[in-house]
């Protein structure tokens, strides 16, 4: 069994005041303030273009994904998660 971490009061109450700001002013989806990313004018007026780029390590995670579903397997297909193993070569 390894170690308990150990917090003292200050730690503590520091974990769940950033625990409390991110509940109500991080967006779980993009990670933007809420106060921003809600407010649909001022995000098209800041972000007029996008581009979409490829994330790899996303893009083997949906690969692993894919072939995972198309072998029966899958019970709880919105319960699936990805490990990806680095090559020691």
């Amino acid at each position: 069994m390894g170690d308990a971490v150990e917090w003292d009061e200050t730690e503590r109450e520091w974990m769940l005041a950033l625990q409390t700001y991110e509940a109500a002013h991080v967006c779980p989806v993009c990670g933007m303030d809420i106060d921003f990313c809600h407010d649909e004018a001022t995000v098209r007026q800041v972000f007029q273009r996008s581009d979409v780029t490829t994330c790899f390590v996303g893009e083997m995670r949906e690969k692993s994904m894919r072939a995972f579903a198309e072998s029966g397997e899958v019970v709880a297909p919105n319960s699936q998660t990805t490990k990806l193993i680095a090559t020691t070569e």
